[in-house]
């Protein structure tokens, strides 16, 4: 996708995100201002002060953005440690692949009633839950790049003198690299929506926790409001997701 694609599609969900703003305004606060479905543009904004004082939104959201993109860190590192092992294990046993995938066949909102159940609101316990579903998610997707490098790629390796961990750093691992971060930008929304519904079931700190108080009061401002702040946290996390793909990925495959 070129850059002038690129500036359309932009420019269409501009205009699109404008027109939703405009009918939302013109719905909610003139011609529907009472409703039990969405509040009023203007009571919106007036919610925003008592996020910050009366729902301590700032600490809050501190620890949930915290936990996700240290979380996404955390499960690179370890796979990027331990990718020559994995190529070397799938090598020797292609079929363990196939088996792990078995794996995601378990909804991982099993896995968050289970670590909320045992760790209750500890955030060490979050960060190790975040972790743990980072590195397997991103370890599953190296693993499915990993066994289908084209040989020529090993050959042309090898023809330049690398062997070992020399060719798999310079050829299995870079080859993978724009998939995997291709897969971050699903797991970062992933692991959103896993820490949310963590922080919720155990009512712990965190985004989850405000979500879990504002039910209890019936602010449906605020469930809103939450809801807006959190989806421009994610793009912009998804932007830098790009940015730093651009700068550690400068090669296609």
């Amino acid at each position: 996708m070129n850059s002038f694609q690129k500036k359309i599609i932009l420019k269409n969900r501009l205009t699109f995100l404008f027109v939703l703003v405009f009918v939302y305004v013109l719905l909610f606060e003139f011609i529907l201002p009472i409703n039990k479905f969405l509040p009023k543009p203007s009571l919106l904004i007036e919610t925003f002060p008592a996020l910050l004082t009366d729902y301590n939104l700032l600490a809050e959201m501190t620890i949930t953005t915290t936990i996700v993109y240290l979380s996404i860190v955390i499960g690179y590192f370890i796979v990027w440690l331990f990718s020559y092992q994995f190529s070397k294990l799938i090598s020797k046993n292609i079929g363990l692949f196939n088996n792990l995938r078995l794996f995601r066949n378990f909804p991982a909102f099993y896995f968050a009633i289970l670590f909320a159940f045992w760790f209750g609101s500890s955030l060490l316990a979050e960060l190790l839950f975040a972790s743990v579903i980072s590195a397997f998610f991103i370890a599953l997707s190296y693993m499915q790049i990993a066994v289908n490098v084209p040989a020529e790629f090993f050959d042309s390796g090898r023809s330049l003198g690398l062997t070992g961990k020399n060719l798999h750093k310079n050829v299995t691992w870079k080859y993978s690299l724009p998939f995997i971060f291709k897969e971050l930008h699903r797991l970062h929304y992933y692991l959103w929506v896993l820490i949310l519904i963590y922080e919720f079931i155990g009512s712990s700190n965190g985004f989850g926790g405000i979500y879990n108080l504002a039910l209890s009061y019936n602010d449906l401002s605020a469930i809103i409001m939450l809801g807006i702040i959190i989806a421009l946290l994610i793009w912009l996390g998804n932007s830098i997701i790009d940015f730093i793909e651009k700068k550690l990925v400068f090669w296609k495959v």
